[in-house]
Formats: structure tokens, sequence, C-alpha cells
């Protein structure tokens, strides 16, 4: 998986117009994935913050016949929409679960991501499918071991859970996408994490004699996700429940969203 050259200073994320990102999640729900449902909450445009047509003068305005200063009132999709730097969300080496106890990741670098799929199931990139922003954090394991985790931001927390239907699609149709022998995708199973929603599974294959396993997960809060996954070899990926470190990893980024 490309993962974009590594930069010396914290980049900017890489951005697309808001209009440009809801016309792209738009289309391709409308067409590739036009047997995966959408609620219909999905679809209800918010009129919380509609405007009155006829607004009442104030006393300012009755008595000087200038309108009085405008004060801006927080309407329901700005408040679900995160503020904070993108970057901020980003697990740092430390707070990423590691594969086991004798093998920490290190982390090497942060990016602004070209269009390239970052799970091994994504059919498109982030900005491809309606996201207006992503950056990119990579790290290293044992010889043969990696992670990442992008964070990407929406126009708002209906594209937000628009596009994570998408994800979901293309779990559900991972199999095409992998090149190998025994293929195995498991089931998306949630996690009770501190803020938003979050889900994760593992997949697996063989390729030349050898086994590979690549786990995903997605955190998602209002117009943020946070994309995560992680690739190992060997024969097997068992872990306690609850334990699994992709499981983990789920919760550490929702604690930072």
């Amino acid at each position: 998986m490309g993962l974009g050259l590594y930069a010396d200073a914290m980049p900017t994320t890489r951005k697309r117009g808001a209009a440009v990102a809801v016309a792209t999640l738009g289309l391709l729900l409308n067409g590739a994935l036009a047997g995966c449902s959408l609620s219909k909450d999905d679809d209800k445009p918010d009129t919380s913050s509609a405007p009155d047509a006829t607004p009442t003068p104030t006393a300012t305005e009755e008595a000087t016949g200038t309108p009085a200063p405008a004060t801006p009132t927080p309407t329901a999709s700005s408040s679900a929409t995160t503020k904070a730097d993108p970057a901020s969300a980003l697990l740092g080496a430390a707070q990423l679960p590691p594969l086991n106890a004798s093998s920490p990741w290190t982390e090497k670098g942060t990016t602004v991501p070209g269009p390239t799929s970052f799970g091994v199931c994504q059919r498109f990139d982030a900005l491809s499918i309606g996201a207006m922003s992503v950056v990119e954090r990579s790290f290293a394991g044992s010889p043969g071991d990696s992670a990442g985790q992008q964070v990407v931001e929406y126009p708002d927390a209906q594209n937000t859970v628009r596009a994570g239907k998408v994800f979901e699609a293309w779990h559900n149709t991972c199999k095409s996408q992998i090149k190998g022998s025994n293929i195995k995708v498991g089931p998306i199973t949630s996690v009770a994490v501190p803020q938003g929603k979050g889900w994760w599974y593992v997949a697996s294959w063989e390729r030349a004699g050898a086994g590979h396993f690549h786990s995903f997960g997605l955190v998602s809060k209002g117009n943020r996700m946070t994309l995560l996954k992680m690739d190992h070899g060997g024969q097997d990926h068992d872990y306690p429940a609850g334990q699994d470190p992709m499981e983990l990893a789920v919760k550490a980024a929702s604690a930072k969203m």
C-alpha cells in the first residue's frame, strides 16, 4: 500500500471543496452502492438551523431604522462538527496497541496521502468518496509488520455516516479485492468506544505459502472519521476476547476524536 512521501514537518491535510465532496459521495452511493440500503434519517435535510423567513424588528431597529448586528446562533450541523486540527486525532507510537509485548510500534512519518487505498478492502481513497481532507501516519513493528492511521473529515455528520456505509459495503465484497488462497474475511465487530461509533474486522489469506493478516478499524464522530490498519505475517491471529490490538486501537482512536 502506498503511504506517500514522508515530510520533515507536520503536513497540512489534503483537501477538496465541500460541494465536490458531497456530490462525489452522493454519486457513489446512488451508483456503485445502489444495493446498500441507507436509513431514512440519512436522507433527511437538516432544517434545525433554517432562518425565519419573516424576522421581527428589534427595538433598536424600530428606533433608529438601522438593522441590529446579527448574533451568530449555533446550528445543529455546526455543533456536530469537530473543530480541532485533524492531526491532533492521530495516535502516537506508544498509544497504538502493539501486536505483542515484544514488538512495540515505531512512528515512521506523518503525511498527506495521495490517491491510494488505505485498507486491503478499500476500493478508492477517502477523498474519492466525499472526504474534504485527510492526513495519515504510518508505523513499523517487527520485520514485516506495519500499521497506519488516517484522520478524515467530511462536510458534515450526515456525509460521515454515509461514508461509513461505503466502508461496510467494501467489507462485504472484500474477497474479490484480495489476491491469494484460503481467503477469509471476518465479520464487522462493533466496539464500545468512549465517543462516537467504532468497529473492526480482520482479513487473512495465503500467498506463496505464507500467511498474512490484515486488521481494519473505523471510528466516526460528527464530521470526522479515523481509519486504522495493522498488517502482519504468520500462521495465526489469536487474542483473548476484547484484547485484539485492533479493537484496542479503535478505543484509543475514539478517545482522541
